[in-house]
């Protein structure tokens, strides 16, 4: 039923909740998620809305919620958009924080 939304939660939301949890530093770090998200929903979503119209790929309307904006479901929205771009980010940023680290030593 909401298989999407569910995997999305369950390999991107946990892993992000937690990363954010121990690795309290990531808050140093928000103008660059919101510069990441910012051009992710740019350019991303314009790719995706195009590749739909013109027919490249289709949504399986089965495992989402029903909830579409301009073609794409919401699932898309929160789980490749916002989880993902966060996921690396956050990713990226604790790498950083922890080769920065290493370099002072």
């Amino acid at each position: 039923m909401f298989t999407l939304l569910i995997f999305l939660l369950i390999f991107f939301g946990l892993p992000l909740a937690v990363m954010f949890l121990f690795e309290r530093k990531l808050f140093a770090y928000r103008r660059t998620i919101a510069w990441a998200l910012f051009f992710v929903y740019t350019f991303g979503f314009f790719w995706d809305w195009l590749s739909v119209r013109t027919g490249v790929w289709r949504y399986d309307s089965a495992p989402t919620l029903g909830l579409w904006i301009r073609g794409i479901p919401l699932e898309e929205f929160i789980g490749f958009y916002i989880l993902g771009t966060l996921f690396i980010v956050t990713v990226a940023s604790v790498m950083h924080t922890l080769f920065k680290n290493d370099d002072e030593s």
